[in-house]
């Protein structure tokens, strides 16, 4: 084995949309960084990509998470593979380009539920920045107060989607145009759930690494696995890695975990030492606790008439109950997907891999049929999607799993009251889209494993958090935490803006400190202890 010894200011694991929003920051303010990343820098083109294949290389060439993770929901054991990309980029090689901002009330402190450590305040300046560098389009938040978005002309509403558009207006609800970074170009294939290679989608790695790279102060390690933190008591001191089965030490002035709410808090807690015995930077007990998703609904809804062509485009955002006197529920959102064979397999394939139609698994490959048939009867319905807020408690937590060490493994229980928030908000919805006849195509509660969040909470309490109000660690002093495991409440909008906006602003912070150690090292010194 070979160790080969580097040196940067600033170290990140992952190159996913937080990572990638904080090493863009720090590289344009003139600091060298590396970026660790477990995927690939470039993909493949060549209309393989099948996202049940268990070829762990076929996976990573087409930016998807290359292995099963291991899960018990609700006592259930089950293993899948994750809704989430592998590579520059992360998950946002296979989002769907939706970027809309949380509410400031979700910032605020809510009866048994966490407030962020800063208001939205703080948040709203670099909300507008990747709102820009994105290229984001739609029309204006009716329900947003505050300075309007830098959003561009976002496309006609088509035929499908204006009929909903209008029946909601006259119900007296405010519809909008989703907020979304997908340029319609001539051949544009709607890339939900797959790469993008027409640049139709602006993902992180496109928008952010790509730039970032062009300073010439960034170094990529593509395929480089980090399988441990040097730490000691105050500081980390290196990142053990393995790259194309060399061994690799990364060193740094700061370190920084992008690595997503799964795989963020199992590296810390797999580099458990005589200095941390529960984990790095573990001192609370708090890492891996209050795991997050959110609850989508698939909502197939019927255009009005008899010969309505279904033209759904990913256009439409309902906001109207994101909030419903006490309870939080979140934004409906339109999917640009129509009722046909291979939406509604993908749907079934999603409920039998993670929920409780598991004993279907071996038929998995029969669902072609039965799918033929329920395109042919759902026929012309357009189909939307729900995010409902999912509230922390510290048992659905990441850990590791005793038998897999090297795996993600989670636990999740579903409580009582996030069953009657959903309940209560399909009743809601589906009166909102009356006389238009609708179905849910999820009855059960169908956990988003696309959105984890909220698994290193922020906080200014070191007993009940994992870093605090600048992403900085609690316990040592050179690590910060940019994906979505800070979250301290998962809101209920895609996460995907909110961790760009956090990744820039907190990059921004660094970049200011390490000025001062460059420019004075006693400064510096002070200003990072």
């Amino acid at each position: 084995m070979k160790a080969e010894m580097m040196q940067w200011d600033v170290a990140i694991v992952g190159a996913g949309m937080g990572g990638a929003a904080f090493g863009y920051a720090l590289a344009r303010a003139g600091h060298t960084v590396v970026f660790i990343e477990k995927g690939m820098m470039a993909f493949a083109d060549d209309g393989a990509d099948d996202p049940d294949t268990p070829d762990e290389q076929l996976r990573l060439q087409h930016g998807r998470w290359p292995t099963q993770i291991l899960a018990r929901v609700d006592g259930r054991e089950t293993s899948f593979y994750p809704p989430l990309g592998c590579g520059a980029g992360g998950s946002t090689l296979l989002y769907a380009g939706t970027l809309e901002r949380l509410s400031a009330a979700d910032f605020e402190e809510a009866t048994g539920r966490p407030e962020w450590p800063f208001p939205y305040r703080t948040l709203e300046p670099y909300y507008r920045e990747v709102e820009s560098l994105f290229r984001v389009r739609g029309s204006p938040d009716p329900f947003f107060d505050g300075p309007p978005s830098i959003l561009r002309k976002p496309p006609s509403l088509t035929t499908s989607d204006r009929d909903l558009f209008n029946l909601l207006k006259r119900k007296g609800l405010k519809p909008y145009q989703l907020h979304n970074a997908c340029e319609s170009k001539p051949g544009c294939l709607a890339c939900g759930g797959t790469i993008c290679h027409r640049s139709c989608k602006h993902d992180a790695g496109r928008v952010l690494v790509e730039s970032a790279l062009r300073t010439g102060r960034v170094t990529f390690l593509d395929r480089c696995t980090v399988e441990t933190i040097d730490a000691d008591a105050t500081a980390v001191k290196g990142l053990i890695c393995r790259r194309n089965s060399e061994r690799v030490v990364v060193q740094a002035s700061f370190y920084a975990l992008a690595a997503g709410a799964l795989s963020t808090p199992l590296l810390l807690q797999r580099s458990a030492n005589r200095f941390w015995p529960n984990g790095v930077a573990n001192s609370s007990d708090m890492v891996g606790r209050n795991l997050m998703f959110h609850v989508s609904d698939f909502v197939a809804v019927w255009p009005r008439g008899r010969s309505g062509i279904v033209d759904a485009e990913r256009s439409l955002a309902i906001r109207d109950f994101y909030k419903c006197g006490d309870d939080d529920f979140g934004i409906i959102q339109s999917t640009g997907m129509a009722a046909t064979m291979g939406n509604i397999v993908h749907v079934l394939k999603g409920m039998i891999d993670t929920g409780p139609l598991g004993w279907l698994r071996p038929l998995r490959r029969m669902l072609y049929a039965p799918a033929l048939i329920a395109a042919w009867l759902l026929g012309r319905a357009t189909i939307l999607a729900t995010v409902l807020e999912d509230y922390p408690y510290l048992d659905n937590r990441v850990r590791p799993h005793p038998h897999h060490p090297d795996t993600i493994y989670f636990e999740y229980v579903i409580r009582p009251e996030l069953r009657q928030r959903v309940r209560r908000f399909r009743r809601i919805y589906r009166a909102a889209f009356r006389p238009r006849r609708t179905m849910i195509l999820t009855p059960n509660i169908n956990l988003n494993f696309g959105h984890p969040c909220g698994t290193c909470r922020a906080g200014s309490d070191p007993l009940s958090s994992v870093v605090d109000g600048d992403n900085r660690s609690h316990d040592v002093d050179n690590l910060f935490i940019v994906d979505a495991s800070f979250f301290p409440r998962s809101g209920g909008v895609n996460p995907s803006l909110t961790i760009a906006a956090n990744g820039l602003r907190v990059g921004e912070l660094l970049s200011a400190w390490l000025h001062r150690i460059k420019k004075s090292p006693e400064d510096g010194d002070r200003a990072t202890s």
